[in-house]
């Protein structure tokens, strides 16, 4: 339990009105406690949680419902030519200290630590490094100052008829995202120490400007096929939009996207807008993140699960070398919680979209 106190009044409004916990979020927790509200929002909603008595497994609930958003897994890969064959485990038994990269890599302390000694460990011949960073902000309030933070790398060795290395990394906040840069960097190194890549050779990415306008979103759209066994694709729900400013308006369009520098849809079958079906808008609109929604039986653990394309960095700072990223969130059917996790989940769904992410590329990127 947070501080061993279980809070009310003014210390859980301060965690209730977080953007992190959304009204469905707070509504479903009074349904469940048998308190139904006509409308949604949560100046309706918060009061009562405020003067309600609750559990600390409820408050437990809670507060796992930010950190959960909050540590919502991106997922990104890229893949290393080899010009030789190799012993994966041999390579990347001797690992490297992560520490000392850190501290390497600037001059001034981070606001962050490394718990403990992470080292790489093998699965089905996958080499994985999980490690765990505890960060400290002083401006965040009681709920938050001090949280901790999962990152991990995948190494797997491909042998398709070239011989490649595809390594993938999750991140869960700015300063994982930051450490697994610098463990592809040392495992890039590693292997041309060794001979393996060329010294020129880097790592082939999905970035932005691969695609034309039309093609990033026949990219992006390729998602709502049958991609996997286990995902039945709904519809497509948030579209994030932004124009080119060297194409040509449609002329049934000038007088509404011309005003506009962005625009963000949010609906629930967004596939049949005829900004994505009609060809004639699609070299004036970029699509820059998309979210799918499926159907989920894994196993026999059934929901719903959120599969967000995007590409975060040409989203926040119109960087057009932004790397494809993509996060995969399962809200699991009341009758199947406890059955699984999400990060097992997870694990069965991934490969099955990466495999189509590159295939779909290959297909849509620039010639």
């Amino acid at each position: 339990m947070k501080d061993r106190i279980l809070p009310y009044g003014d210390r859980l409004r301060q965690l209730l009105v977080k953007s992190n916990i959304t009204n469905s979020n707070l509504n479903l927790f009074l349904r469940e406690k048998g308190v139904f509200l006509g409308n949604n929002e949560k100046n309706d909603s918060v009061p009562l949680i405020m003067k309600t008595i609750i559990t600390p497994s409820e408050f437990e609930e809670l507060y796992d419902t930010q950190k959960k958003r909050e540590d919502n897994i991106k997922i990104n890969s890229a893949v290393l030519k080899c010009s030789k064959d190799f012993n994966l485990p041999d390579i990347l038994r001797t690992g490297f200290d992560i520490n000392e990269l850190i501290e390497k890599s600037s001059d001034y302390k981070q606001n962050f630590t490394i718990k403990g000694t992470p080292k790489f460990y093998f699965e089905d011949e996958i080499g994985i490094l999980d490690y765990e960073i505890e960060r400290i902000n002083l401006l965040d309030d009681w709920t938050s100052n001090t949280t901790s933070h999962k990152g991990t790398i995948f190494v797997k060795k491909l042998n398709n008829g070239n011989i490649e290395l595809k390594v993938e990394q999750n991140s869960t906040s700015k300063e994982t995202k930051f450490i697994n840069d610098l463990i592809n960097k040392e495992i890039k190194n590693i292997f041309t120490k060794d001979e393996i890549i060329s010294p020129k050779d880097d790592y082939i990415k999905i970035r932005f400007n691969d695609f034309t306008n039309p093609n990033r979103l026949q990219f992006l759209y390729s998602f709502t096929t049958k991609i996997c066994i286990y995902l039945e694709f709904i519809s497509v729900s948030d579209i994030d939009i932004y124009l080119d400013e060297n194409e040509k308006t449609p002329e049934d369009l000038k007088k509404f996207l011309d005003e506009l520098e962005s625009l963000k849809l949010n609906g629930k079958k967004l596939q049949n807008h005829s900004l994505v079906t009609d060809n004639k808008y699609h070299n004036k609109v970029i699509f820059a993140s998309i979210s799918l929604k499926y159907k989920f039986n894994i196993d026999g653990v059934k929901g719903d699960c959120i599969v967000k394309i995007n590409f975060p960095e040409y989203i926040s700072k119109k960087d057009e070398t932004s790397e494809v990223q993509y996060v995969i969130n399962f809200t699991i059917s009341k009758e199947c919680r406890g059955i699984a996790t999400d990060n097992e989940l997870r694990k069965k769904v991934v490969s099955y979209i990466d495999t189509h992410k590159l295939k779909s590329y290959n297909e849509f990127k620039k010639v």
